[in-house]
């Protein structure tokens, strides 16, 4: 029964991922769902998997250019499919309590709306990442029995902070070097070194360390990935494309929030 109101919920709250992730980059905070075109979704729309079964991707009859995108179906998908590796991960640690437990499942929901906003957009919202900042401050001084405690919690914050601020002016640095290039790299964001610094929050010290490194890792496997993947379709690989890095950070903090015991730090 868990695992079915798990999994719906992730569903619901999918859509509710998809409504921000179409209006927060616009400077709206929601509206009702429409389609490319801005015409409303009916109701029976509003959710992504809903509308693809039902076949109400778009408004008009037959095919349309603006029908809905696949995202919205898989990142309701993605947050059932979290939601439920998170309830079964927590209900496996005794010591976690059911505030704590409730808290991870929120922190899932704001990952995947600030990894489905990247990836589109390019950019971090400020404003889940300074959400889930303030929640895991209140986790480690509210619920001090499952680590990071606020001492450990402040100090993760930090560190996340200064060491990606120091990669983030690094690469302002080596851009300013190639500015009359025609070929200019795209620096480390503003917003990937507010993402560690939430990160280090959730995590706390040591184990920032590991989410540092995990995030470095999957994100230059991810180039690599991209590199070869354009070249294998024939397509022309373009130096310094802008990748987003955001997905990679927030799935190393995600793994370390749940298995800090797996990378040798936890407690």
């Amino acid at each position: 029964m868990d695992i079915a109101i798990h999994a719906l919920a992730g569903i619901l709250l999918g859509g509710l991922v998809n409504a921000l992730a179409d209006n927060l980059p616009q400077g709206r905070f929601l509206a009702l769902p429409r389609y490319g075109d801005g015409s409303p979704r009916p109701l029976i729309a509003w959710l992504g998997l809903s509308a693809f079964l039902l076949g109400r991707r778009h408004a008009g009859a037959g095919d349309c250019a603006d029908k809905m995108s696949w995202r919205y179906p898989l990142t309701e998908l993605a947050l059932a499919a979290l939601l439920l590796t998170t309830h079964l991960v927590a209900g496996a640690k005794p010591q976690l309590s059911p505030g704590q437990q409730l808290l991870w499942q929120l922190y899932a929901v704001i990952f995947l709306l600030l990894a489905v906003v990247d990836i589109e957009h390019k950019r971090i919202l400020f404003l889940p990442v300074l959400v889930a900042s303030m929640l895991a401050l209140f986790d480690a001084a509210v619920f001090p029995e499952h680590p990071p405690g606020l001492t450990s919690s402040l100090a993760g914050g930090l560190i996340g902070g200064i060491v990606f601020s120091l990669v983030y002016a690094g690469g302002q640095v080596y851009g300013r070097r190639l500015k009359h290039r025609s070929e200019k790299p795209t620096a480390f964001g503003k917003g990937d070194v507010y993402l560690m610094a939430m990160g280090g929050l959730i995590v706390g010290f040591p184990n920032v360390l590991v989410a540092m490194f995990g995030a470095v890792f999957l994100g230059g496997a991810g180039a690599l990935a991209f590199i070869v993947g354009t070249r294998l379709l024939g397509e022309r690989y373009v130096r310094f494309t802008a990748l987003p890095y955001g997905p990679y950070i927030l799935g190393t903090v995600y793994f370390v929030m749940l298995f800090p015991n797996a990378v040798g730090l936890g407690t």
